[in-house]
């Protein structure tokens, strides 16, 4: 059994994988563990990779290694199954290459542009070669609603809504549809730019806002809830793989 586990910006993520299929996926970590003691008492092995764009705790870190048959810790220049094209590789979210390595699962021998909308848009190019060419960093969605807040003197703080009307007629509409048709444009911007350089070229969407794109988008875009946590199980049986030979 894996066990990924992402430390992000807001909200720890996990799944449990078995021979490569998603078995559990939460948010909990309570939960987490006691999915983890289950496995552990059924006296299966279990190989767990931790990774995380937002702060590790020691505590966490210790109570994971405790159950771990295999330990494995997300750091610059490990084993990876692509190779990195990023000038400052030390500086790359692990969640970029997750998302990359994640959308080669469903897309062998594409040229693939990932869009994950979380707490920042990140869009993230990865060659037919396997190799990771870099991309694009944006305000996410809440950071936008907060800006025009904190930034200003009148502005209230808005939160996102599914419905959008063509245009605002009060301040709180106004803010709501130019943040959220702000992104919208600027997504199927990205995404037409890379449709053109490359017109075999495959669309994937994840995040935890990207659920306000889905039913915006083409149809020709791939949308994956999860698809970080399947990159980080994929590299994670890559380094046990390399840890054999």
């Amino acid at each position: 059994m894996n066990l990924v586990v992402d430390i992000g910006n807001t909200r720890l993520k996990y799944a449990f994988f078995r021979q490569g299929e998603r078995r559990q996926t939460g948010y909990e970590r309570e939960e987490m563990f006691r999915l983890l003691e289950k496995y552990v008492r059924e006296g299966e092995p279990v190989s767990i990779f931790l990774s995380g764009s937002g702060k590790i705790e020691d505590s966490l870190r210790s109570r994971l290694m405790h159950y771990a048959d295999y330990w494995l810790e997300a750091r610059p220049g490990m084993p990876l199954p692509v190779s990195i094209g990023y000038e400052t590789p030390e500086t790359l979210g692990f969640d970029r290459i997750a998302g990359c390595i994640g959308a080669r699962l469903f897309f062998p021998d594409k040229e693939i542009l990932v869009v994950d909308s979380g707490t920042a848009i990140t869009y993230n190019y990865l060659s037919k070669a396997d190799v990771f060419l870099g991309g694009n960093i944006a305000p996410g969605m809440e950071i936008r609603f907060r800006a025009l807040h904190l930034y200003t003197d009148k502005l209230p703080y808005v939160k996102a809504e599914q419905e959008l009307k063509a245009y605002g007629r009060n301040t709180h509409d106004a803010i709501l549809i130019g943040v959220m048709k702000g992104i919208l444009w600027e997504v199927g911007g990205c995404i037409a730019e890379f449709l053109q350089a490359c017109p075999d070229g495959q669309v994937v969407v994840t995040g935890g806002n990207s659920m306000y794109l889905e039913k915006k988008l083409s149809r020709e875009v791939f949308f994956e809830k999860y698809l970080g946590l399947y990159g980080l199980n994929e590299i994670l049986e890559y380094n046990k793989k390399d840890n054999k030979t």
